[in-house]
């Protein structure tokens, strides 16, 4: 049998460990499970699934992952393994629920369970198809046996019903970018494209981080555009990914062009990713990325950033003494319900006004942000500081009364 063989391989240096994901279940029943003795656990399981309410056999798959999750690795098992036994004495014949075991042995790295249910699916008679072996081969993947892993990829080629599919080339690819073996990873991307496959979004993260991560940056940069092409829009981690590679290229322009290709292409930032524009922009006096990079956010939700992003405009127009943009900047923000969070952004203005000695423009601003800014000592003591330099009494002795009123001496 074209099987026989392979097996023989794939038993070879297959080992075991635990690993923890997956979602809940009914609370006292994993509350049980977990208190019960593991000689008991298939038994309970058994007297679970005899019960009315668990009668349709659903429930062993969320208990699997619960129990997961509670770091009860072999206590998960003993569910997979009464599964398992439960389809063989029931001969169901539908291949699904043998994979789908197969992938919970995935998350925990058994591969020596993997296997044993694969085997037992192939015994029934149970016509197999790609999505067993995807699930089987994952599970080698996982368990970092990639011995195993390829002689199953070569056992698939060469059966008609069981061809490697677009999901076995992604297997490869996310396997390889963890190890960080950039070579191996560009050579199943290469082969899925040879074999008629686009990669999905997540091996596209996979190769575009995993390249990123090695510094290979030029095939970084060339898989991103190959993405592209095919119509695939880039996820967060992408985007993400996509700028720290441009700003350790260090070419000129790299925010202005990594925005306009956001705009151009409708694609979505995250917080993190628009926190990290916001500090670049900022920090780098860029004022025309500053202004990109608002009307970017301001369709979505990033409010923290849009404050950050107004204030960097406001005290860059203000150090250049551009008051005219300057007022413009903060009527904008005011008007969208942008208010000021630090003395420091209050303060930067005022000085702005005093150099342009536009006393009553300074007036109609301490006005309108009376109402939601408390003015601090320091704020207060520039204040006065200008009003006696330009012998500005009236308005002096004013601001001497507010500070007072403040209970400031």
């Amino acid at each position: 049998m074209a099987m026989a063989a392979a097996r023989r391989r794939l038993w070879r240096g297959m080992g075991t460990a635990a690993a923890a994901a997956a979602s809940g279940t009914d609370v006292s029943l994993l509350a049980r499970l977990v208190s019960e003795p593991e000689g008991r656990v298939k038994a309970t399981v058994e007297e679970v699934a005899s019960s009315a309410q668990h009668r349709d056999g659903g429930f062993w798959e969320p208990l699997a992952a619960a129990l997961l999750r509670a770091s009860s690795p072999t206590k998960a098992h003993l569910v997979l393994e009464w599964k398992l036994e439960k389809l063989l004495k029931e001969e169901i014949h539908d291949c699904e629920p043998y994979s789908t075991i197969i992938r919970f042995c995935a998350q925990t790295r058994n591969a020596a369970l993997a296997m044993r249910v694969f085997e037992c699916a192939e015994a029934q008679g149970i016509h197999l198809n790609t999505g067993i072996f995807n699930a089987l081969l994952n599970t080698f993947l996982s368990a970092g046996d990639l011995l195993s892993a390829v002689s199953l990829y070569e056992t698939m080629e060469g059966m008609d019903s069981c061809k490697p599919d677009s999901t076995t080339y992604d297997a490869f690819i996310s396997a390889f970018s963890l190890l960080g073996s950039g070579h191996a990873m560009m050579s199943w991307y290469v082969a899925a494209k040879n074999a008629g496959f686009t990669p999905s979004i997540q091996a596209f993260e996979s190769l575009i981080t995993g390249f990123v991560r090695l510094d290979m940056l030029d095939d970084a940069k060339m898989v991103f555009e190959q993405m592209i092409s095919f119509g695939i829009k880039p996820n967060s981690v992408i985007l993400e990914t996509n700028l720290d590679m441009l700003s350790r290229q260090k070419e000129a322009n790299t925010v202005r062009d990594f925005l306009k290709r956001v705009s151009d292409g409708n694609w979505e930032l995250n917080n993190a990713t628009v926190g990290r524009l916001t500090r670049i922009c900022i920090d780098g006096g860029e004022i025309d990325e500053m202004k990109q990079l608002l009307v970017l956010i301001q369709k979505g939700t990033h409010l923290s950033s849009e404050a950050q992003l107004y204030h960097g405009i406001i005290r860059f127009y203000a150090k250049a003494d551009r008051l005219a943009e300057m007022e413009d900047a903060i009527c904008r923000m005011l008007d969208n319900g942008v208010m000021f969070m630090c003395p420091e952004d209050i303060e930067v203005i005022i000085c702005t006004y005093f150099r342009h000695k536009e006393f009553d423009k300074l007036e109609l601003f301490l006005n309108r942000i009376r109402s939601f800014f408390k003015l601090n000592r320091s704020t207060y003591d520039i204040l006065v500081a200008g009003y006696r330099k330009f012998d500005l009494h009236e308005r002096l002795y004013a601001t001497i009364n507010d500070m007072r009123q403040a209970e400031f001496a």
